[in-house]
C-alpha cells in the first residue's frame, strides 16, 4: 500500500518519491500528480513505456487515473484506488504488444507482456514469467528482490492504494552533482598491499551525473510491520549483529583484526560479494586495511575511483542499485569491466574528518536495501570512532616515547617546562645576571683510551655518565652537554634557585662520593680507577637556544663558562676548584682551602682559586634541595 502525495515521481533512481527496483523501469519513468481532486499520470519518455489498463500512455503524454485502473511500469504492476472505499476488481487487461517504431514507441522499445504471460525472448529476455506474480500488500514486499545471475530483478505486482487527495510535504530532492576527480593518472591502477584490492582509475576523469545517496529510512515503525514476521526477524538479526559488532569494537585493540571482523560481520547481514575498508595513511592517501570476498578467494578487488572520490567530497554514504546506469555520465567503464552493479560506499567519518572509506559491492543489480545502507553507515561511524581512538592511543604511546627521548636530550627541569609551555624553544639568548657553571672531566682519559677497545671505552663512559648525571639531576642542575669525557652543567639558567652555587658544589661533592663507589667496583674487576677534576665559577652570562631552525641547543656563552672550563683544567684528580665569586655565595657551608693563585688563559693577572674539601661539620646539606 503506497499513499500518494500531491506530487509523486516513479522510477528506478533513489531520488524518486517512489523508487522501483525494476531494471526495465527507467531512472525517471513517470509522474503522478494531483490536480484538484483528480490524479494525473504523465509519462516522462520512458524507454519501455507506461501502461494504463493495457494501453500505453503516449510518450511524454498524460492520462487521468480512475478508480481501479491497472498501471504497468516495466515488470511492476499497480492498482489505483481513489480512496472512495469502493472494492477493486481483479485486473482484467490484455494489452496488445507494441512494436518498435510504432507511434509513441521508441525505436528500440517494446511493450511489456500481459501480467499472465511470459516475456517474449526478443522483447524482455531477462524477465521471468509474469504468471508467477500475484498481488501482494505493499507491507509484505521487501524493498529489494535480488535477481538471479543473468536475470533482472523481479518486482511483484503492487496494489497501489491511494486514499484520496492529501497534502504531504515532498521529501528533499537530490541535486545534480558534477565534478572532476582530482587523481592525476586516469589510467593508473593502485595495487593494494594486501594483494586483494585494486583501485581502478579508468573513470576518474569523467564527471558524475547525479548524486546517488539514499535518504530513506529502511526500518519502519513496529505497527507497520507487526504482521510481517519474516521482515521483523530480518531486521532484528541486523540490529543484533550490529550490536555484537559494537562490542567487538569496544574490546578489540588490534586495528587490522578489527577491520577484518567488521567485514565478516557485515557479510552476515548484507549480501555483498566484495568488501574493502580503506584507511588514510600519514600522507593522506587511501590504503586498503582489510578486504574480503564472499567466494573466499584473494583475487584483487576493483573499486570505482569515481564513486570513492564522490563519497570523500560529499562526506555521505552512496547507495547505488545499478552503478553503470546511475553513473552513466562517467560512462561507467570501470564499473562494467569490473562487474560492479550494486554498491554501498560509506565514509569513515569522525569529527568531520575522513579517516577512510568502506566499500561493499555486488555483481547483482539492486542487491542492497536502504536499511542495509543505514546499518553500514552506522557501522562505518563506529569503526571511525575506534580508528580515531586507536590513532590517539598510538599518538599517546609515541608521545610517551618522545617525552622520554626529549628528557634524555634535555635536563628534566627544562624538558618539563618546554613540554608544559612555560619555556619556549626559540632561537636567541638573554642575559642572566648570575649563573653558576660546572665543568668536569676524567684525568688521564686520553692515555687510558690508547690501545683499549672502543666498545669498552664507550661502555665505561656510559656507565660513568649514568651515575654522574643522576646526581646532577638530583640537585636540579641543567645538563648543558657532554664533551668527550667531560660534563658541562648549569645552575641558574633557565631555572633559577636562590642557592644555585650551593647546589652546584653539593652536587660536585656527591659525585666524588659516587665515583669512589664506582672505582671500588672497577678495581674488584681488575679495571683501573677513574679520577676526575671539577671547576665551578659564578657570574653573568648569556643563555639561550643556539643553532639552526632544525636543531637547537640550550647553552651559555660568556667569560663565566670559559673560566669554569679553565678551573676544571687545573683541577687535579679528586679536586673541586671554585672561584672566589662562587665561594662568596656558599655561606660557609663547605670546608675549603685556598690554593696558590692560578694563571688562567685569558686572564691578565693571577686568579684566586679554592679547593672544596667537603661539607662543613655544623651544616647539613639536604640530599635533595627543593
Amino acid at each position: 500500500m503506497v499513499e500518494l502525495r500531491a506530487f509523486n515521481s516513479l522510477g528506478r533512481h533513489p531520488s524518486n518519491t517512489i523508487q522501483l527496483l525494476d531494471k526495465i523501469v527507467s531512472k525517471e519513468h513517470c509522474i503522478v500528480e494531483r490536480r484538484g481532486n483528480e490524479y494525473v499520470l504523465r509519462d516522462l519518455g520512458s524507454l519501455n513505456g507506461t501502461y494504463i489498463n493495457g494501453e500505453r500512455v503516449t510518450v511524454g503524454g498524460e492520462q487521468m487515473l480512475r478508480h481501479g485502473d491497472d498501471i504497468a511500469l516495466g515488470s511492476t504492476r499497480a492498482r489505483f484506488d481513489d480512496g472512495s472505499g469502493k472494492p477493486l476488481a481483479p485486473p482484467v487487461w490484455s494489452p496488445a504488444p507494441a512494436t518498435p517504431g510504432a507511434p509513441g514507441v521508441p525505436p528500440m522499445a517494446a511493450a511489456p507482456p500481459p501480467a499472465w504471460q511470459p516475456a517474449a525472448p526478443a522483447q524482455l529476455p531477462s524477465v521471468p514469467p509474469a504468471s508467477h506474480q500475484r498481488p501482494v500488500p505493499m507491507s509484505a514486499i521487501p524493498a529489494t528482490t535480488p535477481a538471479s545471475p543473468g536475470m533482472l530483478p523481479q518486482v511483484p505486482q503492487v496494489p497501489l492504494s491511494i486514499p484520496g487527495p492529501q497534502s504531504v510535504t515532498s521529501p528533499a530532492q537530490y541535486q545534480p552533482y558534477n565534478r572532476t576527480p582530482t587523481l592525476d593518472d586516469p589510467e593508473a591502477h593502485v595495487l593494494a598491499p594486501l594483494n586483494a584490492t585494486r583501485v581502478d582509475m579508468n573513470d576518474q576523469s569523467r564527471a558524475i551525473g547525479t548524486q546517488i545517496a539514499a535518504t530513506q529510512k529502511g526500518f519502519l515503525p513496529y505497527d507497520q510491520l507487526a504482521g510481517n514476521t519474516a521482515q521483523l526477524q530480518a531486521d532484528y538479526e541486523r540490529l543484533r549483529l550490529s550490536h555484537e559488532l559494537s562490542r567487538e569494537i569496544a574490546m578489540e585493540r588490534d586495528l587490522r583484526v578489527l577491520l577484518n571482523k567488521i567485514l565478516l560481520t557485515i557479510f552476515k547481514f548484507v549480501r555483498a560479494d566484495r568488501g574493502v575498508i580503506f584507511l588514510r595513511d600519514a600522507s593522506g592517501e587511501l590504503r586498503p586495511g582489510a578486504s574480503l570476498r564472499r567466494d573466499g578467494t584473494d583475487s584483487p578487488i576493483s573499486v570505482s575511483s569515481t564513486i570513492m572520490n564522490h563519497v570523500i567530497k560529499e562526506r555521505a554514504t552512496v547507495l547505488t542499485h545499478d552503478a553503470a546506469m546511475d553513473f552513466a555520465a562517467s560512462k561507467g567503464k570501470s564499473m562494467i569491466l569490473n562487474r560492479i552493479s550494486s554498491a554501498i560506499v560509506a565514509p569513515l567519518l569522525h569529527n568531520d574528518e575522513i579517516l577512510g572509506v568502506m566499500w561493499l559491492d555486488s555483481e547483482t543489480l539492486a542487491q542492497f536495501q536502504p536499511k542495509d545502507m543505514e546499518i553500514v553507515t552506522a557501522i562505518a561511524a563506529q569503526a571511525a570512532m575506534f580508528i580515531e581512538i586507536n590513532i590517539l592511543g598510538k599518538q599517546i604511546e609515541q608521545e610517551i616515547v618522545n617525552r622520554e627521548r626529549f628528557s634524555r636530550l634535555l635536563s628534566p627541569n627544562i624538558a618539563q617546562r618546554v613540554l608544559s609551555g612555560e619555556l619556549e624553544v626559540t632561537k636567541g639568548g638573554a642575559l642572566v645576571p648570575e649563573c653558576t657553571v660546572f665543568n668536569s672531566d676524567i684525568r688521564g682519559f686520553t692515555r687510558m683510551s690508547e690501545g683499549a677497545q672502543p666498545e669498552l671505552i664507550v661502555e665505561m663512559l656510559n656507565e660513568y655518565f649514568e651515575q654522574m648525571v643522576e646526581v646532577l639531576f638530583k640537585y636540579e642542575g641543567t645538563l648543558d652537554k657532554f664533551m668527550g669525557d667531560g660534563i658541562m652543567a648549569l645552575w641558574g639558567a633557565p631555572v633559577v634557585h636562590p642557592d644555585d652555587p650551593t647546589r652546584s658544589v653539593a652536587c660536585a661533592i656527591e659525585q666524588m662520593e659516587v665515583l669512589g663507589a664506582f672505582n671500588r667496583s672497577r678495581v674488584s674487576h681488575s679495571l683501573p680507577p677513574l679520577g676526575i677534576g671539577i671547576g665551578i665559577h659564578t657570574g653573568p652570562l648569556v643563555a639561550g637556544y643556539i643553532g639552526s631552525s632544525r636543531a637547537l641547543s640550550y647553552t651559555v656563552i660568556g667569560d663565566v663558562a670559559n673560566t669554569s672550563a679553565r678551573l676544571c683544567g687545573i683541577a687535579a684528580a679528586g679536586q673541586i676548584i671554585v672561584s672566589e665569586q662562587t665561594l662568596a655565595r656558599l655561606s660557609e657551608k663547605f670546608e675549603y682551602e685556598e690554593l696558590p693563585p692560578a694563571q688562567l688563559k685569558g686572564k691578565g693577572k693571577p686568579f684566586r682559586v679554592f679547593n672544596i674539601l667537603g661539607r662543613a661539620a655544623a651544616v647539613q646539606v639536604p640530599a635533595s634541595v627543593g
